[in-house]
């Protein structure tokens, strides 16, 4: 049993030390080929660690280490869209509250420093998209608070737009670490405070260049809205589905000849099957989530066993 604990304390120690080398190699890379503490993880268990499993972590070197990581670092392409002078302001504008969070994971390049300023509801510090954590960096508390807000009212619109800033002490020289995005919060269409964007007067930028990064940025956000309209009509189908098999249940329950309520028992039973099959693929393909597919299940064995008495919903 000891050995056994030993073997394992020295692969954690070997795991521990192949991390923190690709960590202190990845703080120095230029911002388009870092990799985020999620992936870095991931490269060490699948591509690091089994070359040196076995072997004490003291007596793996770290240049061997850094070769390895080279070599995987090497099988990577370098992000797009990590310059924010090469970013069209076009992209960062209309940013709706409630798209906050899908937007900074999924469109904004996970490379570049941001800020969210929403006045009242709360402040973020400037963090970098690399590592973006909803809650840890303070995106979910300023969300909730807005919808406390809003609360259902469609008279209030609220969205956000974004800016480039100068990080504090960083100079204007066209060094894309040196800005970030700052998202000021703007409430039926009035911004809750003046702010000039950062213009880098340097080197003229290709023109060709802004556009490719402006066409990637865009594709995202098609693919975002694409992603929440097939998770919308995934909802909907199954609610739909579900609503089939309670009214089934109902027609049931009140039919009179015998052959009739055998024939609308196979139907709800075929409606069921068919609801369950709908509800699995949505899942299987990320259109609900576990908690939506959890209840959904449950709603529907609900509908196929029983019904109020007066006909109400179950």
């Amino acid at each position: 049993m000891a050995a056994k604990r030993g073997n394992i304390n020295k692969g954690l120690q070997l795991y521990n030390k192949l991390l923190k080398q690709f960590t202190k190699v990845n703080n120095q890379l230029p911002e388009d080929r870092k990799v985020s503490l999620e992936d870095r993880r991931k490269y060490v268990t699948k591509k690091l660690y089994p070359q040196y499993k076995g072997i004490s972590a003291s007596r793996v070197g770290v240049k061997a280490i850094n070769k390895s990581i080279e070599q995987v670092l090497s099988t990577i392409i370098p992000q797009e869209g990590c310059d924010l002078n090469y970013i069209s302001p076009s992209v960062a504008v209309d940013i709706a509250w409630f798209d906050l969070d899908d937007y900074i994971r999924e469109v904004l390049p996970k490379c570049i420093y941001i800020k969210i300023d929403a006045g009242q509801f709360g402040v973020t510090n400037v963090f970098n998209t690399l590592n973006y954590n909803y809650d840890r960096n303070g995106v979910k508390g300023i969300v909730d608070k807005i919808r406390e807000f809003v609360n259902n009212d469609t008279q209030i619109d609220v969205s956000f737009t974004g800016y480039k800033q100068l990080r504090r002490g960083k100079a204007n020289d066209g060094t894309p670490e040196n800005y970030y995005l700052h998202f000021i919060l703007v409430v039926n269409s009035e911004e809750i405070k003046d702010t000039e964007p950062v213009v880098y007067n340097g080197e003229r930028r290709e023109r060709k260049k802004i556009t490719s990064v402006k066409n990637a940025i865009l594709a995202r956000v098609k693919d975002l809205a694409n992603k929440k309209k097939r998770k919308k009509n995934a909802r909907k189908k199954a609610i739909g589905n579900i609503q089939k098999v309670r009214k089934l249940k109902q027609q049931e329950k009140r039919s009179v000849r015998p052959e009739t309520k055998q024939k609308r028992n196979m139907e709800k039973i075929n409606a069921f099957v068919d609801a369950q099959k709908q509800i699995k693929k949505s899942f299987d393909r990320g259109n609900l989530t576990p908690e939506q597919y959890e209840r959904m299940i449950a709603d529907l064995v609900k509908a196929f066993s029983d019904i109020r008495k007066q006909g109400g919903e179950i």
